[in-house]
């Protein structure tokens, strides 16, 4: 991205949702993913994508042996409320 668009300033628009605040991004502003993280730095409100859920390292090898054609599977994608659950355990 040139510094010229970094300085560009989009026109975001801001509506309530339920008892949230949400933000319409214009399509140069747009995050490819399916969640974002953000943070307040002063006035300006930072977002990015979130980063991408793993299994935990050696998760697979640690039930030992498997043939050949075992490939591990993709993580389940994010869910409220599984998280929620999760969280309280």
């Amino acid at each position: 991205m040139s510094v010229a668009k970094k300085l560009t300033e989009f026109p975001v628009k801001l509506f309530k949702h339920g008892g949230s605040q949400a933000a319409r991004l214009p399509k140069e502003l747009r995050i490819e993913a399916l969640e974002a993280v953000g943070h307040r730095e002063g006035d300006l409100i930072v977002l990015r994508a979130a980063p991408v859920a793993a299994w935990p390292k050696g998760y697979w090898e640690s039930f030992g042996p498997v043939g050949d054609d075992f490939t591990a599977p993709e993580p389940l994608p994010r869910s409220a409320h599984r998280d929620r659950v999760l969280e309280g355990m």
